[in-house]
């Protein structure tokens, strides 16, 4: 056909020549060219032929016999259709999936196309004709969605030259020059004196005559016409210059405008008439109307068939035949699939094609027993019967079966199986297969097995040849009465016998555990057996939890072969399984036969197999370690005072006989039994972790690994592989076991994995092709091609069209519906520690996530111990690999801390043997710490025996060897382990030991004492006689009062003149006596320089008294050995003001500042030098609750209680040997001051924690932190903002209150409270609001593929580039967000890029936030941080802290116990009162019998204080001297 349906006759004459001779016939053969080269040019329209594939969709295979292609499509597949695909069924509440068929569909489509050189629907004629379009100088936009514009082609143009003249310019000139009056030569530059005088009239011009060039005239000028002496314009409309349907205007001298008129357009030299139809299409909405055509410019819509009622801008509605003419099925839902085409689709969990329905087993089986006039009408209820009262909830949402219905006359005799409903279930699933299996099917197996796991067999009838099946173990075989009844979830077959009640081989008792029915079965005997030796026998004859137990027979272990056997003896072994079906219904567990099914047992169900279940690895029971051990005979030193080899502390020691007395000394040699630790083979690391690949197979057996305790698990590829376990070929276009494999990819990345089957990876072909191997080439379809989807590429191949989903789409092309490649099972094909983020429509990139590393592809666990920085941890502490990019640090043995921070452990004073209060504990490298004898001293450390050199040093042996009737009180080495650790380490210093032994000695006559105590010692062995007096031990070291030796406050500041700043503050607000008055304390002293640098920054003049305050704490002598990282102190401010004690980098900080000097003491206090000034923090805000009570006469004060300092007298009786007497007594009046913990606003948490935002302006103003001594410092943030701290707009958001709406339609928004709603534009679209899609090209295709072409006020085109790129719009690239400032990120997060211009924020490790803002993580806030509840629990880095008891408690934080204010100095009770601990922090104290007084001071008769009173003890016992 050449004119789709048009005719055209053609009359062809030919004359000769006018001679007016005759005309003579031309050959035919050259009028038949003639005329076939005209019929080619009159020819408009060249459409395409082409073949459309499609499929239909997925039904069940017993469906689909009947499904058809849709109209105008032929099926070329046959019976079921192909079974590749898999349709979803809503059961209730389920989602079942089963295998399914579909049939393929092919098409003829003729594709409308103009052919060269026309445009349009209907084909015009390009403008200069189609033969030359655009008469040859440009490009027609031609094709039938063309509009028939010629677009010149930039060619180079020759330029005239012409000086003073007018150029013959043009497509038609030649470029001569016509000059100007007075020029003459080629170009006008020549000029001519003799024009002056000629006098040549307006609008004509001096020039040579043409003869010669000799004599001059003149001649009119261009654009004027006349003889020289009178010059008229020309007028160019006088003449037909225009197009017929165009109008001339004249604008001057040979100067005109052609414009087209109304109805038609073009440049006016040709007009063309407008069709509304082909440009706008008339404003019809095409989905619904059909534009006509009334003349130049004009047009009206029509309703297409099947719609009605056309409204202007909106178009036609569509009639909805379901409303008036619906066939659907009663369980279908009616919609519009097109116009006047109804699409049905099944509801309520029901399959077919929508024109009829079927629903699930239970409900066809109703329907076939229902159905009136039905073949099976009343014949299948007892069936039904059966089925609903046994098994009715499995076969209506569960699936696939096949159903072997009985009819009522099959089942007689049946009628007491529903007696026992146990019993029943057992006969009904008897007739039940797991799968579906047609009559076809069963034509073609002889076996099958129900859902009993007992088989059964398929037969034929010889006479009728019908389908028989018998169940195994019974008589009756059940005919096959009529088959493939269809059901939702499975198929029936009714049978016209049932199969015989065949018993189970294993009995269900629900009244007995799983354990008692397994020992009750022989046939399982053996399995038994091993579950009692594994231990698991008391959980399963245990029925407070259900189990599933698959149980092989003694005859599958006979079968298994004997090391396999063995393998499973070894050990408790744990096995994985997974069920899946044979095509026979039998259901496979791992691949083993299950022989009985749902064994019901009190604690669960019992499966029993065929076979044994093997695990699918040995890692769990495979031991990882290969230890070496060897035996070992060292020598021994026999001196007492040499240390044990290897045992530094335990000292292995022997008993020495002596003459009269036993000594302790080691033994000649040890026998030492060393243990080498190491990992088995394909282990590594210290906790000999599995190398990659498997230990079996490390490095995928493509390389070397790292393995043993020392070695980290890195694989040594060989040459040609590659990957973190050699997974991947090294050369990207190989594949396979050995990486000799050519990849088959074409036009896509090969996917070079060793286990891949050498396709491309997913998403990687190139621009233009399609497939698994990025072979088949695809095109846009053209937009006349509606059949594909939009989202949809048109595939060539063998002259056959196909519609393929483009990328980021997936469908059959048809229907193509956005997918995410994130979100399948195999996310991007990224690795499985990697995270897919899409990128764009069909784009991802995969990045490994925190912990790991690698191209995303490949990960890497990254181990923090083996990094150079060892993780953070202190060099003498041990990095713990925790696991990928995580770790934990323990300090090693010697050392404290927490890993970060480790400072050395005296394990001399913290071990149960100690050192001698003499000795010096000393760190050496070789065998850790050891007891020192100080010099001039002998012993081991735990004993030093000084000389008598030093000894007659201190003036005492003159004394005790010259005087007589001398009294010694020695204490015993228990009373000095019992002294206090600094007590002990003043006292023994040699300074101080002549003043400590003068003090313990007495001159004068033997004293006898009875049983008497001086200042609280206890004599535990007296009247040790010597030759000049007598020796007694007590169970105390006396020690005179410090204050006579140790400087007080003051004093000492003086002796240190780099704090005589600090100490004249001191004096200035007169704050030593309050110091002093306090029993011990601590003071930390910044130095002049720190004063002098604080006050110059601060510029302030002086410290504040509260500042200086601030610097000390009462109440607590704190050494430098007590200053322990994390806890807190409270200063003479008060409990609301307290100084935190950190360790960083070794150095110990008061807050910040950093302790310079350290204990210095005094005589009841130590001082701490500071190298800066300690600033007040006011985090607390604690409050105090005060309560005054009135005692009696007599009291005990306990020491919260603080005496008011007013007394009341009262009278006092006392009844003594029945004599009262009557005396006036006081009743104080004491307060009791209670300190509720809280935080100022702001803070939060047990330390008081800044909120989140500035300091100040918690949440920056825009929130509410929950503050406060038990919140959580989340912030809650205000309407229209977002973020840890408030501090960004919710998206869509912007200003400074987050209230304003961004409205950029296609583009990305200026949004944030720093933005300013300003849109940048998407590809393609352009606006204010990046509302208006860009079709024309203004910019002439200059700009950049990511950049949009804008246009001026003025109309100016210029290329601008989109949102999320960047460059001056003819080239572009992505933004890197991550750029600059770390993307707007915070310093403590990651910065990742997405897509071009954007960015996500992760915040670091130990870090919690959006990424914008990043705060530390504190354990401390949960569950105390794992610290004791009489803990504090201080933060010290990110997601790091330290716990320290309490004031009272002891211990290392994680447990703490009660220190009884009792145990230490009496609780500050007299020592001749009796001390009791009445609850947590409170005592009373009662003076002892013989005593009386308050309980912190007793008094008793005269000769008890004469000796108690250093300053009388001596007239004592010269008192006793005189009584002897």
């Amino acid at each position: 056909m050449w004119f789709s349906g048009n005719k055209t006759e053609l009359n062809l004459s030919f004359s000769s020549n006018a001679t007016g001779g005759r005309v003579k016939p031309i050959k035919r053969t050259f009028s038949f060219f003639l005329i076939n080269l005209l019929l080619l040019q009159m020819k408009k329209q060249c459409d395409q032929k082409l073949l459309i594939r499609m499929k239909t969709e997925c039904v069940p295979c017993s469906l689909n016999l009947e499904t058809q292609c849709p109209a105008g499509y032929t099926k070329i597949t046959n019976g079921t259709g192909i079974p590749d695909c898999r349709y979803y069924l809503e059961i209730k509440t389920h989602t079942l999936s089963f295998p399914g068929c579909r049939h393929h569909c092919i098409k003829e489509f003729e594709q409308p196309e103009c052919c060269q050189g026309r445009w349009g629907p209907d084909c015009i004629a390009c403008p200069g004709g189609a033969a030359s379009p655009c008469n040859r100088r440009g490009r027609c936009s031609q094709g039938i969605n063309g509009d028939g514009t010629c677009t010149s082609n930039l060619s180079l143009h020759i330029v005239c030259n012409c000086v003073h003249g007018v150029c013959n310019s043009g497509i038609t000139g030649d470029g001569r020059c016509t000059c100007l009056s007075g020029y003459k030569g080629l170009s006008c530059d020549q000029p001519i004196a003799e024009c002056e005088a000629l006098r040549c009239p307006a609008n004509s011009r001096c020039t040579a005559s043409v003869e010669g060039g000799r004599q001059l005239q003149c001649t009119c000028l261009p654009n004027y016409h006349g003889d020289g002496t009178q010059c008229e314009p020309i007028n160019p409309c006088s003449k037909k210059v225009c197009d017929l349907n165009a109008d001339c205007i004249y604008l001057g001298p040979n100067q005109h405008r052609c414009t087209c008129r109304e109805g038609y357009k073009g440049d006016g030299q040709v007009c063309l008439p407008i069709d509304p139809c082909q440009a706008t299409y008339g404003n019809c909405p095409a989905q619904s109307a059909i534009c006509i055509y009334d003349g130049p410019g004009k047009s009206h819509c029509e309703c297409k068939e099947h719609y009605t009622n056309f409204v202007p801008g909106k178009g036609c509605s569509m009639m909805d035949i379901c409303e008036t003419n619906n066939t659907c099925h009663k369980k279908a839902k009616c919609s519009m699939a097109a116009p006047g085409q109804i699409m049905c689709t099944c509801q309520g969990g029901s399959v077919g094609n929508g024109f009829v329905c079927y629903g699930n087993v239970m409900e066809r089986l109703q329907e076939l027993n229902s159905e009136v006039g039905g073949r099976w009408q009343g014949k299948l209820t007892s069936a039904l019967s059966l089925m609903e009262n046994t098994y009715e909830w499995p076969l209506s949402t569960l699936g696939p079966f096949t159903v072997l219905v009985p009819t009522n006359k099959g089942l007689k005799g049946t009628n007491d199986l529903l007696n026992n409903k146990q019993k029943a279930q057992y006969f009904v699933k008897l007739h039940i297969i797991a799968g579906q299996l047609n009559t076809s099917s069963l034509n073609n197996t002889n076996v099958i097995y129900t859902l009993t796991g007992k088989s059964g067999e398929i037969s034929k009838g010889e006479k009728d040849n019908q389908l028989r099946i018998r169940i195994q173990g019974g008589r009756k075989k059940g005919k096959l009465s009529q088959g493939n009844i269809i059901a939702s979830n499975g198929i029936l077959h009714i049978i016209d016998k049932a199969m015989d009640n065949v018993e189970p081989t294993f009995e269900s008792n629900k009244e007995e555990t799983i354990m008692a029915v397994l020992q009750g079965n022989r046939r399982y005997s053996q399995f038994t057996s091993l579950i009692e030796k594994t231990g698991l026998a008391m959980d399963l004859q245990q029925d407070n939890s259900p189990y599933t137990v698959f149980v092989p027979s003694n005859e599958a272990f006979s079968n298994m072969k004997a090391d396999a056997l063995d393998y499973l003896l070894s050990a408790e072994v744990q096995s994985f399984y997974n069920t899946n079906l044979s095509q026979i219904g039998q259901v496979l567990v791992s691949g083993e036969e299950m022989e009985e099914t749902d064994i019901v047992a009190k604690n669960g169900r019992i499966y029993t197999l065929a076979g044994v279940l093997i695990p699918p690895t040995i890692v769990p029971i495979l031991p990882h370690r290969c230890d070496e051990t060897r035996k070992l005979i060292l020598p021994r030193n026999t001196n007492a005072s040499t240390l044990c080899l290897f045992q530094p502390f335990s000292k292995r020691r022997c008993i020495i006989e002596g003459p009269t007395f036993q000594k302790t000394g080691c033994a000649r040699a040890c026998n030492i039994t060393i243990k080498e630790p190491k990992c088995c083979k394909g282990f590594f690391g210290p906790d000999c972790s599995p190398c990659p690949g498997g230990f079996s197979k490390p490095c995928s057996g493509n390389g070397l690994c790292m393995d043993g305790l020392d070695g980290n698990g890195t694989c040594v590829c060989a040459e040609a592989f590659q990957g973190s376990h050699c997974q991947f070929c090294s050369n990207p276009g190989k594949y396979g076991p050995q990486c000799d494999k050519e990849c088959l990819c074409i036009y896509g990345k090969c996917n070079n994995r060793i286990d891949s089957d050498g396709i491309c990876l997913p998403g990687s072909c190139r621009s233009g092709y399609t497939g698994k191997l990025c072979d088949k080439q695809i095109v846009p379809c053209d937009p006349s091609l509606q059949l594909c989807h939009a989202h949809a590429d048109c595939q060539l191949s063998d002259g056959a069209m196909s519609c393929v989903c483009k990328p980021g789409y997936e469908g059959d092309g048809m229907s193509c519906s956005k997918v995410d490649p994130c979100a399948a099972l195999n996310p991007g094909g990224c690795n499985i520690n990697a995270e897919c983020i899409q990128t764009g429509p069909g784009e991802h990139t995969c990045i490994c996530q925190a912990g790991w590393t690698g191209d995303g592809r490949d990960c890497s666990a990254i181990n923090n111990c083996l990094l150079p920085t060892m993780a953070g941890c202190h060099e003498n502490a041990t990095c713990i690999y925790v696991g990928p990019g995580q770790n934990d640090c323990k300090c090693k043995d010697g050392f404290r801390g927490n890993g970060v921070e480790c400072t050395p452990i005296n394990s001399c004073l913290e071990q149960n043997g100690k050192c001698h209060h003499l000795a010096t504990c000393q760190f050496e490298s070789s065998h850790g710490w050891e007891c020192v004898c100080p010099k001039g001293y002998e012993g081991d450390g735990r004993i030093c025996y000084g000389n008598a050199a030093d000894v007659s040093k201190t003036g005492i042996n003159s004394v005790l060897s010259s005087t007589s009737n001398l009294t010694v009180l020695v204490p015993s080495l228990q009373a000095i382990e019992n002294m206090d650790e600094d007590e002990k380490a003043f006292w023994m210093s040699k300074s101080n030991i002549p003043t400590l032994l003068k003090y313990v000695n007495v001159l004068g006559k033997v004293w006898k004492p009875t049983n008497l105590t001086l200042e609280g010692a206890h004599i535990v062995a007296g009247d040790i006689a010597s030759t000049n007096g007598i020796i007694h031990v007590i169970d105390k070291v006396l020690t005179p009062l410090r204050s006579t030796v140790m400087p007080r406050l003051l004093a000492r500041l003086e002796q240190m003149p780099d704090y005589s700043v600090f100490r004249g503050y001191i004096i200035q607000y007169n704050l030593a006596n309050e110091i002093e008055a306090a029993n011990t304390y601590t003071v930390f002293a910044p130095n002049n320089d720190a004063i002098e640098n604080y006050l110059r920054d601060k510029k302030s003049a002086t410290l504040d008294e509260s500042q200086i305050r601030y610097h000390i704490v009462l109440g607590e002598k704190l050494l430098k050995n007590n200053l322990h990282n994390g806890m807190h102190r409270e200063t003479m401010l008060g409990f609301s003001y307290q100084v935190g004690v950190f360790l960083h980098d070794g150095q110990l900080f008061i807050n910040d500042a950093p302790i310079s000097y350290t204990n210095v003491a005094t005589d009841k206090g130590i001082i701490h030098g500071l190298g800066k000034v300690l600033e007040i923090q006011k985090n607390r805000c604690d409050i105090s609750d005060t309560v005054i009570i009135v005692s009696g006469s007599l009291i005990n004060i306990t020491p919260i209680f603080v005496q008011a300092g007013e007394k009341k007298y009262c009278i006092l009786s006392e009844n003594n040997m029945r004599m009262y007497t009557i005396q006036i007594g006081c009743q104080p009046k004491c307060a009791k001051t209670v300190i509720t913990r809280e935080c100022c606003a702001g803070f939060f948490g047990q330390q008081c924690q800044p909120c989140p935002g500035k300091a100040g302006n918690a949440c920056f103003g825009n929130g509410i932190c929950m503050d406060g001594i038990n919140g959580t410092g989340t912030c809650e943030c205000g309407e229209g903002f977002v973020g840890t701290a408030c501090e960004s707009c919710i998206k869509g958001k912007y200003g400074r209150n987050c209230d304003q709406a961004c409205t950029c339609v296609h583009g990305k928004c200026s949004s944030g409270i720093d933005g300013d709603g300003s849109c940048e534009c998407d590809v393609g679209w352009r606006g204010v609001m990046c509302e208006t899609e860009i079709k024309d090209d203004a910019c002439n295709a200059s700009c950049h593929t990511s950049a949009n072409c804008l246009l001026l006020s003025n109309g100016t085109a210029y290329c601008k580039c989109a949102a999320g790129f960047e460059g001056n719009g003819t080239f572009c690239t992505a933004i890197d967000a991550c750029k600059t400032s770390n993307g707007g990120c915070s310093v403590k997060a990651e910065c990742r890029r997405t897509t071009p211009g954007n960015r996500v924020c992760v915040c670091n490790a130990g870090y919690t936030g959006d990424g914008i803002v990043c705060i530390e993580i504190n354990p401390c806030l949960e569950n105390n941080g794992g610290c004791d509840r009489n803990a504090e629990c201080t933060q010290t880095g990110p997601n790091q802290a330290v716990c320290n008891c309490l004031k009272g408690y002891s211990g290392d934080g994680k447990r703490c116990t009660y220190i009884s204010l009792c145990s230490q100095n009496n609780g500050g009770c007299s020592e001749f009162a009796i001390c009791n601990d009445t609850e947590l922090t409170e005592r009373t104290c009662t003076c002892k019998q013989n005593y009386i007084g308050d309980g912190f001071k007793c008094r008793g008769n005269i000769f008890q204080e004469l000796l108690r009173d250093s300053n009388t003890s001596r007239f004592y016992f010269h008192l006793e001297v005189r009584k002897g």
